[in-house]
Parts: C-alpha cells; sequence; structure tokens
C-alpha cells in the first residue's frame, strides 16, 4: 500500500471515529427538571390549577360564575400555608427554565388535618361576602368527590401547560409522585372527571383502575359535569416502570 492510500485510509478512519464519537457526545433532549415550588411561582400555579380543575370547573366553582376570574383566586390560595393548595404539597416541573407543570401530593391524613386552615384561607382571600357565595359552590364539589380512605396517598391536582404536552412532563411528575407514595402507603389515589376520557387513559397506562365515583346533577347544571371518579393505584413498593416510562 502506497503511502498517499494508507495516508487517506487512516484519515478516512480517523472521520469515522471522530464522527462516530460526535455522535455519541450529541447533546439529546433533556427530560424536565423537577423542584419543589416556591411562593414566587405563584402566577404560574393560578394557571395550573386553573387547568388542573378544568377551566369550566374552575370558574364555575373558585371563581364564582366569572369566565377567568378563578386564576387569580387560585394564585392567592396557593401562596397561603398550610392549606390543600399550599405551594408546599407542590413539585414543579421544568422545562429550559420554564414551569412546564406542577403536582401536588401527601398523605390523605394530612390533606384531612389541612380542613380548618383551608376553610380559614378561602374567607381571608374571598372577603366575607364572597366567601358565603362560595360556600354552596365548595359542598356541591365536596359532595360530586367520592371518598378516600385514610391509609391513601392522594394527588389533589396534576397540570401541564398545553404547549409542553405530550413530552413526557406529566409522566414524570406521577413518577415522583409514586416514588413517594410507594414507600409511605398503600395507595395512591386521585380525582378525575367523569368525563375527562383522556385523562382516565393516562392514568390507567400508568396504573390507575377506576374506583368509586359521585354523581351530581347540580354540578352538572353548574359546571357541565357529572362528577368526579375516583382512580387507585395500588403500591407495589417499585416505581420503576412508571420511572422509565417518564423517559419516553
Amino acid at each position: 500500500m502506497s503511502g498517499a492510500v494508507l495516508a487517506s485510509a487512516t484519515a478516512e478512519a480517523v472521520a469515522d471515529i471522530d464522527l462516530n464519537v460526535a455522535q455519541r457526545l450529541r447533546p439529546t433532549a433533556a427530560g424536565p427538571k423537577l423542584r419543589r415550588a416556591r411562593l414566587e411561582d405563584k402566577r404560574s400555579a393560578g394557571h395550573l390549577l386553573r387547568e388542573a380543575l378544568t377551566p369550566e370547573l374552575a370558574d364555575a366553582v373558585f371563581g364564582l360564575g366569572v369566565e377567568g376570574a378563578s386564576t387569580s383566586y387560585l394564585e392567592r390560595l396557593f401562596a397561603r400555608t398550610g392549606t390543600l393548595w399550599s405551594y408546599d404539597l407542590v413539585t414543579l416541573a421544568e422545562v429550559h427554565g420554564q414551569v412546564a407543570g406542577m403536582v401536588s401530593h401527601a398523605p390523605w391524613t394530612e390533606l384531612a388535618r389541612r380542613y380548618r386552615a383551608t376553610m380559614l384561607a378561602y374567607l381571608r382571600v374571598y372577603g366575607p361576602w364572597r366567601f358565603f357565595r362560595l360556600l354552596p359552590r365548595l359542598r356541591m364539589l365536596i359532595r360530586a368527590s367520592p371518598a378516600v380512605p385514610a391509609d391513601h396517598w392522594f394527588i389533589p391536582y396534576l397540570a401541564v401547560f398545553p404547549k409542553h404536552r405530550g413530552n413526557g412532563v406529566a409522566k414524570a411528575l406521577l413518577a415522583d409522585v409514586h416514588q413517594h407514595a410507594d414507600r409511605q402507603s398503600s395507595a395512591c389515589s386521585l380525582y378525575v372527571l367523569a368525563e375527562n376520557r383522556a385523562a382516565r387513559e393516562f392514568y390507567k397506562q400508568a396504573g390507575y383502575v377506576d374506583g368509586t365515583w359521585e354523581e351530581s346533577s347540580r354540578l352538572k347544571d353548574l359546571a357541565g359535569t357529572r362528577g368526579r371518579l375516583r382512580l387507585d393505584r395500588r403500591q407495589t413498593g417499585n416505581s420503576k416502570t412508571v420511572a422509565d416510562s417518564a423517559q419516553s
């Protein structure tokens, strides 16, 4: 083999090696970064809470029937510690430094303990007159929510901004919840609206099955939903499957 041919072959081999190395080192699409929520996240949280409840239900109950009004109320509830809405229960997902979604979760007994503080927060956020307008709407929502066993872990809400959906954000948040719940409870539960087939299918793929549900004709008249369905996932002590799916 001549020196020129050998040099050419060597150069091609080196080029192939460099290309393979470059392909292996090329940055890949990063998954969402998870962190604990902070008070300064309240603006994003208000919008996400409205999405979690669905805009129709959120405005009918927490917006007192005014379209779009629920966001500011939910934002202020998020900022109050020790309640069912508090940021101290929330994990956020960020994509490229922007809030993409969030999930709230805790033992059901902890959420039940926060009931009184939550009612006081409603009074302070809404004021006396609006609070008494809120009360019958809250009662209607509570009656349309099935009971949860005391030993369950519970997810009050999980929501992702529309532009980030389908990118593994919800799966990553849910996998993080399961890592906590699998160690500390017998099952994990959450509510979905009975008509929300997309949400039910998403949770079914994550191992949830239909539990009980409560129907409310009054809630249907108010917000267009028949009621809430409780979904349950029995803990296995190993959340590897769901965590792995978060990468997809």
